[in-house]
């Protein structure tokens, strides 16, 4: 069969991205037979041991000043801004029916469209076309295209590890390249769409395959080698199903497990991940490198979320990292932790691959029927939208912001459903006008944006590590720096509203100094802000969990649950609290969960007294891995009447991933730590 066959025909797990960004998930594969030596060897040591190509020959990357660019061909520092799917449409039956955009309906030749397309795009401040863009010459602005090479190969859905993977990726790479090879708009390439890395998938898929499945030996190795081939010691992390009972039946079809809860399996799941995810981006790195040695590698477009391991694994074979986004607040915010990470996790610059922003007020008959950022208003979009390109700008690492997308998805949804009003232009091709002309006026100042970007300084450690819960925790040692200080919140918060907006100064109330076990990094920022009435907390994090990956009866264990432990000493006495959410079948939509936040009394780090007062909690409705959740510790919970400007209190927390993957303390021990209640208040600086 010829290749060009192969790749036209392919199925399997990773959806055909077109011009699609969610996941989807259909099985297939095809296993081959090789020795479990050969694999186990080359799994564990091709990192070490497999000669890379040299990097991009065209485009390149650099750092000035701890600031990230992407470098044209002829050594210019570029940051790109681009806009998805800048293309013509299709004229289909939506089209014909005026519900979708396409461009027959507008201009006389596609190369008229092109020519007004690109001039709206320059005048808008726009200079890449980014993912499913026209590749055709009738645009000029250089292009980063999306070419979905594990999928055509048929990489980590399948048997990653079958020896003859490399061979089939350089073939389907050097195809699918040829039409761009040589063209000097071609930035690089986006090597898939929204891969995910979703952890636990990947290891139940493998685990149930047959022993002629390369992959599944490399698993079943990795299982037997951290267990020391002891089955007691697995089974203390895992239940397997019913007949499963040794790693010789584990070699078998349909072998299955599920975590215990109070085990460590996660972390073994982790391990896999990481493994087969090295093997993904050694592939397709050396296959890009054959194909178009001039074009940067530009990543698989990390789905609005990463997962550490992955990250981990990609250090080296990317050029360019790159992530979609979802903006985590109707007012612009970017939550820091979430670049910072990545500047921890990976060496590369990160390309924002797309981020939104859609509004109720449209003129394509859009419903925006989801979670990705929706506001009501135009006038509202435009604020948010502007602010989450300088937020985004202002990161160092971030050399590339990229809009979905040009036009207004079709009345109705694309084919898979998804009804955005996410366009620059609406279904009849006219400009949304306030939001081109804020990005028009906004965007020629991003570069200088970026241009003066800076890390926030990382607060001195007060603290001797002490990751334990036990009283000791609460031995202050001495100060090395000065206390922050926690800004007064301007009016009491709504814990009912569904929002953060009432957070307005995000930046000002955002607590630095949290840390993890190597080599991980922070999976949220904590944001603090007081009133006479109490504390009020906020977290914004990112958790992927497989809730059915848990072998439980009943309600779900709060242990295995995400988990927020606060100790607070308001001059009374050491007082602890815990936040479990806890995952439950949503109301409304099928197939989804929602989290509802429980508040306990806390005793020696265990809860012992749900809280059940109203009010004090509230988990927006986001769906996972997608996590923010607020709060309020009233005074009268921690001995006193009232809190007061110019107190000190003594705080430490503690927040922890669903099962026990992850935990990041404040100040590395958790001890407790001094803050001091301002007068300022948390209004974004207007009264500071």
């Amino acid at each position: 069969m010829k290749l060009e066959s192969i790749i036209a025909g392919s199925g399997g797990i990773i959806p055909r991205a077109g011009a699609g960004h969610r996941p989807a998930r259909v099985w297939g594969g095809a296993p081959s037979d090789y020795g479990i030596v050969f694999l186990l060897a080359l799994a564990l040591t091709l990192a070490l041991n497999t000669p890379l190509p040299a990097l991009a020959q065209g485009w390149s990357t650099t750092e000035q000043n701890g600031v990230r660019w992407l470098v044209t061909p002829q050594g210019q520092k570029f940051f790109s801004l681009g806009v998805n799917n800048v293309g013509g449409g299709v004229d289909d039956d939506k089209a014909k029916a005026g519900q979708a955009y396409y461009w027959g309906l507008f201009y006389p030749s596609l190369e008229a469209w092109g020519q007004d397309t690109q001039k709206r795009l320059e005048e808008w401040g726009f200079n890449t076309c980014g993912g499913w863009s026209e590749p055709s010459g009738v645009l000029s602005l250089p292009i980063i295209p999306e070419i979905d090479l594990g999928r055509n190969s048929k990489l980590h859905w399948y048997d990653i590890f079958d020896p003859s993977m490399q061979d089939t990726a350089d073939e389907i790479a050097r195809v699918i390249v040829a039409k761009y090879k040589n063209n000097p708009r071609v930035i690089g390439y986006f090597t898939d769409n929204e891969v995910g890395w979703w952890n636990s998938p990947l290891f139940l898929w493998h685990l149930e395959k047959g022993w002629a499945f390369s992959s599944k030996r490399v698993l079943w190795q990795l299982l037997y080698d951290h267990y020391q081939g002891k089955w007691d010691r697995l089974m203390q992390d895992f239940v397997p199903a019913q007949g499963f009972d040794s790693f010789e039946k584990l070699k078998e079809d349909g072998a299955a497990l599920k975590l215990r809860p109070g085990g460590q399996g996660i972390k073994v799941i982790g391990e896999f991940t990481r493994l087969i995810a090295r093997r993904y981006y050694e592939l397709v790195f050396t296959a890009m490198r054959k194909a178009d040695p001039k074009a940067l590698v530009v990543g698989d477009r990390l789905p609005l979320y990463y997962n550490q391991d992955a990250v981990l694994a990609q250090k080296g074979l990317v050029d360019v990292l790159s992530t979609n986004y979802n903006v985590d607040c109707e007012d612009g915010w970017v939550a820091p932790y979430y670049f910072e990470g990545l500047r921890d996790l990976s060496p590369a610059p990160v390309l924002i691959s797309e981020y939104f922003f859609a509004a109720a007020e449209n003129r394509s008959g859009n419903v925006n029927n989801g979670h990705l950022m929706h506001v009501a208003t135009q006038e509202e979009r435009v604020r948010g939208a502007v602010a989450a390109m300088r937020n985004f700008a202002s990161f160092p690492n971030v050399a590339a912001v990229h809009w979905f997308q040009y036009a207004d998805e079709p009345s109705g949804g694309r084919s898979d459903g998804e009804d955005f009003n996410m366009g620059l232009v609406d279904i009849h091709n006219k400009p949304y006008a306030r939001l081109t002309a804020a990005f028009a006026a906004t965007n020629p100042g991003i570069a200088a944006i970026h241009a003066a970007s800076r890390w926030t300084p990382k607060p001195v450690e007060d603290f001797t590590p002490d990751m334990s819960r036990s009283a000791s925790r609460w031995t202050p040692l001495a100060n090395k720096s000065l206390a922050p200080v926690i800004l007064r919140t301007a009016a009491p918060k709504s814990l009912t509203d569904g929002s953060l907006l009432d957070w307005p100064d995000k930046a000002g109330t955002r607590l630095l100094g949290f840390v993890t076990p190597k080599p991980y990094v922070p999976f949220g920022d904590f944001h603090l802000a007081w009133g006479p009435e109490g504390l009020y907390f906020m977290n914004i994090a990112g958790n992927y969990v497989d809730l059915s990956l848990l072998d439980y009866q009943g309600e779900f264990p709060l242990s295995e649950t995400y988990q927020i432990h606060i100790t607070l000493d308001a001059g009374a006495g050491p007082r602890s609290f815990a936040i479990f959410l806890v995952p439950r079948p949503h109301r409304i939509w099928p197939g989804r969960f929602e989290l509802v936040p429980q508040l306990w009394r806390c005793e020696g780090g265990k809860p012992v007294e749900r809280i059940e007062e109203k009010g004090l909690l509230q988990a927006l409705d986001k769906p996972l891995p997608h996590i923010q959740v607020e709060g309020l510790i009233p005074a009268k919970f921690l001995g006193v009447e009232a809190l007061k400007p110019g107190q000190n209190v003594k705080l430490a927390i503690e927040a922890t991933t669903f099962y026990r993957e992850l935990t990041m303390a404040w100040d590395d021990a958790g001890r407790a730590k001094t803050l001091i209640l301002g007068r300022a208040t948390d209004n974004a600086g207007v009264a500071q």
